[in-house]
């Protein structure tokens, strides 16, 4: 639904000039201040309508921006998959890289914007998790080798036991040997 018309909407180039705030250009003037210049200029208002306007432009050209970096983003996607058809699909490190370049942008662009800090924060959880996993993956590996490390040493002591020798040229299945072997090593109570 489209709102009507106003008045103000011809003076709307003034108006940003008048309440744009100086580091956007502007003059920074109060609504009151600026409803006093439209006066001056012939155009009288009151100041909760000029209020209700202002805040109508406002919301309007956030939405705006909002839907200009939503494009912006499809068009970024678009060329990250262009360029992914051509080389395939990253590791998941690269995707992880590319998450934390996206949380420093937003962080940078979140100093005013407590709602951007807040998707900064949830963005990190995933990172923080595969951070963890990162570790995890490091430690399983660790214990790997340590294991390999341990059974290959075990294997050496138990070629050099006769009973081993014999355990293992025995008939029977290889869980029966196994069970046999583990309680020549360990003792009875090995499991």
């Amino acid at each position: 639904m489209k709102e009507r018309a106003s008045k103000l909407d011809a003076y709307a180039q003034r108006l940003d000039e008048l309440l744009r705030p100086a580091s956007e250009g502007g003059q920074g003037l109060t609504l009151a201040q600026a409803q006093e210049q439209l006066r001056l200029d012939g155009c009288a208002v009151s100041t909760s309508r000029l209020s209700d306007w202002w805040a109508a432009r406002e919301a309007a050209r956030l939405q705006d921006r909002l839907l200009g970096q939503i494009a912006s983003g499809a068009r970024q996607c678009q060329e990250v998959e262009k360029e992914l058809g051509k080389v395939g699909a990253p590791e998941l490190d690269t995707l992880i890289k590319l998450h934390r370049v996206l949380i420093l942008k937003l962080s940078t662009e979140g100093q005013a914007d407590t709602e951007l800090l807040e998707l900064v924060n949830r963005m990190m959880k995933p990172v923080v998790a595969f951070a963890r996993l990162k570790q995890l993956d490091a430690q399983l590996a660790l214990d790997r080798d340590k294991f390999k490390r341990e059974t290959c040493e075990l294997f050496l002591k138990w070629s050099e036991d006769n009973r081993a020798k014999e355990i293992a040229a025995s008939s029977g299945s290889n869980s029966d040997k196994i069970a046999k072997l583990g309680e020549l090593m360990f003792g009875e109570d090995w499991q």
